[in-house]
């Protein structure tokens, strides 16, 4: 699975339209000058800077001859058609430079030849492929995570806008039922205090009416209408160091590259049996540096864990130098290249690595944050309507059928002193029980509705749900197990695309056993989110998320059934502590 993930990530570089960069230039220039210089041949200092010399201006003229390449991998529409253009002229490049550095060293620069041809172009197809893969995969993952920590970032300080606006609607509905209820109970009081008559009574029960229907046209104000509240713009993370950007890499990526890259020098040198010991001995030395960094990384602050990791593959670097040393003699400079390129390809390997990381982190912190916002938001405005709807329908029933009955008894015939305290009684019982908070755990619960406007500022999101699955929602954990998924596919809609919109699809499953849930998003997955993340895997076995054409899509089966199992998560937990994918 790592693989393929890697693969993809590769992949996703070399096809994504910004594969040669600055940065490449950066990286491509000290390679090829310092490491695939042709040192063939060189004795004296004056011949090794010569040698560098000639593998600069090649370098310099090979970048030149690439730029077109980069001009027209930016405009092209079709992925694979990129990928194939680049690793063409990459190839190419590679495979013409020992020819170019030779018709230069030898030819204008008076130094000797080198004839070992395929090993030369076997260490530069390595050197220059998976180097600048590397640099190419960090840009990418650097740039793209900047992008949907942005998105994400924007998003949640919109939502923040409407949990704000949820908390005021919420405070000032308490705040209106509690003064209406007070109110109705001082005209409860002045009613009682003097003779009753059916004129007395039928104004106390329009006050009543009133009440009940402002509380239910306060249940239906819409969010984005009110308190129009902007919470203040989000602080920028502070800018990292060099080192502070430096984590382990993947166990055996540096070892593998530079055994490949190294293979081909030691097979020219003393034949297979150098070429083996040599492979054996980088792949085993850079292993141990690879524990010995991760060792030391533990416990330690970003900065000081950069600094042991370049620490240890400088040492590693010195380790290696001198087994070449001796191995090959000190007639050749080749040897010393090691200190330089092989701490060189764990930094770039390193820089890759926390791009990696630090962009999983950060979407999944922010996206964990997202989705607590819109959940608390959407609650606080599910719990104070669900409060308005239920002192409406108290009021207009209970409490004014029981006006209504006075009202009959007391146009026909006096009330009893028993007859009015009971009515006392059951109005100020009535009352209580409009006033009383209908949020329980369950009866907060967010519906989608409430969810789908919490998300208006953020994305245009439209929702198909069938009737079967309208009936089967009206459960509120079904309801709570729906909203996890739509919540899941909108903070990835938010993550892998700047598009503004969404479609939810809930429908009834066959026989009746739950509901297919389905977010659609336009946009492309990133390449270090192929296969379910936390968030994704905490809404239950059934749950996937695949590229559609244009589209994310984000699936799901959410059981109706009881006896139905259900994944640790899948419940009100996934909108609790499920991370982004």
């Amino acid at each position: 699975m790592r693989l393929r993930a890697g693969v993809a990530i590769w992949w996703d570089a070399v096809s994504g339209g910004r594969f040669f960069t600055v940065w490449s230039a950066v990286v491509a220039l000290p390679l090829s000058t310092v490491v695939l210089a042709p040192y063939a041949s060189v004795d004296t200092p004056f011949e090794l800077v010569t040698a560098q010399a000639s593998a600069l201006l090649v370098a310099a003229a090979l970048m030149a001859a690439l730029l077109p390449v980069a001009l027209a991998e930016r405009r092209m529409s079709s992925p694979a058609a990129c990928g194939v253009l680049v690793l063409t002229a990459l190839m190419a490049a590679a495979v013409v430079r020992p020819f170019l550095n030779d018709v230069l060293a030898v030819g204008v620069f008076g130094l000797g030849p080198d004839p070992a041809w395929a090993e030369r172009i076997v260490t530069n197809v390595v050197a220059w492929v998976s180097v600048l893969s590397l640099v190419a995969v960090t840009e990418q993952l650097y740039a793209s995570s900047q992008a949907a920590r942005g998105r994400l970032v924007v998003a949640l300080q919109a939502v923040t806008d409407e949990q704000r606006r949820a908390g005021h609607y919420e405070q000032e509905s308490a705040d209106f039922l509690a003064t209406e209820i007070a109110a109705l109970r001082e005209a409860l009081s002045a009613l009682v205090a003097a003779p009753l008559d059916f004129e007395r009574v039928r104004v106390f029960a329009d006050g009543v009416r009133s009440v009940s229907h402002r509380a239910r046209d306060r249940a239906g104000m819409i969010l984005a209408d009110l308190h129009p509240v902007r919470s203040a713009p989000p602080a920028s993370s502070a800018a990292r160091s060099f080192f502070e950007r430096l984590r382990p890499p993947a166990a055996g990526l540096v070892g593998v590259i530079f055994a490949a890259g190294s293979a081909p020098f030691a097979l020219r040198s003393g034949g297979p049996a150098l070429a083996v010991l040599v492979t054996v001995g980088v792949v085993a030395l850079c292993f141990g540096a690879d524990l010995v960094s991760r060792r030391l990384s533990r416990g330690s602050s970003a900065q000081r864990r950069g600094v042991r990791l370049v620490a240890v593959w400088v040492v590693a670097g010195l380790v290696a130098t001198a087994a070449a040393v001796v191995i090959v003699g000190g007639r050749t400079p080749v040897p010393l290249i090691t200190i330089v390129s092989l701490p060189g390809v764990a930094i770039i390997a390193a820089l890759c690595a926390d791009a990696v990381h630090r962009g999983r982190v950060e979407s999944r912190q922010l996206g964990r944050a997202l989705r607590t916002v819109v959940r608390s938001a959407a609650e606080q405005a599910s719990g104070a309507r669900r409060d308005l709807l239920h002192a409406s329908e108290v009021l207009h029933g209970r409490v004014q059928g029981s006006c209504v009955m006075l009202a009959a008894q007391v146009d026909d015939e006096s009330a009893t002193p028993d007859d009015i305290r009971a009515f006392e009684l059951a109005i100020g019982a009535g009352l209580s029980d409009a006033l009383e908070s209908r949020a329980s755990a369950v009866s907060r619960a967010a519906d989608l509705a409430e969810t789908v406007a919490v998300w208006k500022p953020v994305l245009s999101v439209s929702s198909n749900v069938d009737p079967m699955a309208a009936t089967a929602m009206a459960d509120a954990l079904v309801s709570t197990r729906v909203v996890a998924v739509v919540a899941e596919g909108l903070v990835n809609a938010v993550k892998h695309a700047a598009a503004r919109s969404a479609a939810v699809d809930v429908r009834g499953a066959e026989g009746g056993s739950g509901l297919a849930v389905q977010v659609r998003t336009p946009g492309r997955l990133r390449g270090d989110s192929r296969g379910p993340g936390l968030g994704v895997a905490g809404l239950g076995p059934s749950a996937r998320v695949f590229q559609s054409g244009d589209d994310v899509v984000l699936e799901a089966f959410v059981p109706t059934v009881a006896s139905t199992p259900v994944a640790v998560g899948q419940g009100r937990g996934a909108l609790h502590d499920s991370d982004s994918m």
